[in-house]
């Protein structure tokens, strides 16, 4: 099990020969970590179906999971989970006792 301690490795020659092309071609380089660290997070969103979204979701609210890793995870489907929620409730609550089916 991965602690926090935990570096995250790959080996991946052609990456790091890439980024230190791009790098040598910047003036003052680039943040290879930051770019590896967006890159993971992107990865990671593009994993999660939408039923893991949601379990993802359930956990934040419920405190399991700690808003930093579930921004990480869920980005700005964070916002749109809870304003569909929210829609949902409102939507919920109507008073529909004057409302005729055919």
């Amino acid at each position: 099990m991965a602690t926090n301690n935990d570096k995250i490795q790959f080996r991946g020659s052609a990456e790091k020969e890439a980024t230190q092309i791009v790098d040598q071609m910047r003036l003052g380089g680039i943040n290879i970590s930051e770019l590896a660290r967006q890159g993971l997070q992107e990865k990671l969103r593009e994993t999660l179906s939408d039923e893991e979204k949601i379990t993802l979701h359930r956990r934040y609210k419920e405190g399991e999971l700690p808003e930093e890793v579930a921004r990480i995870l869920l980005g700005d489907s964070l916002e749109d989970i809870e304003r569909e929620q929210k829609a949902f409730e409102e939507a919920s609550e109507l008073d529909t006792s004057g409302v005729f089916q055919e």
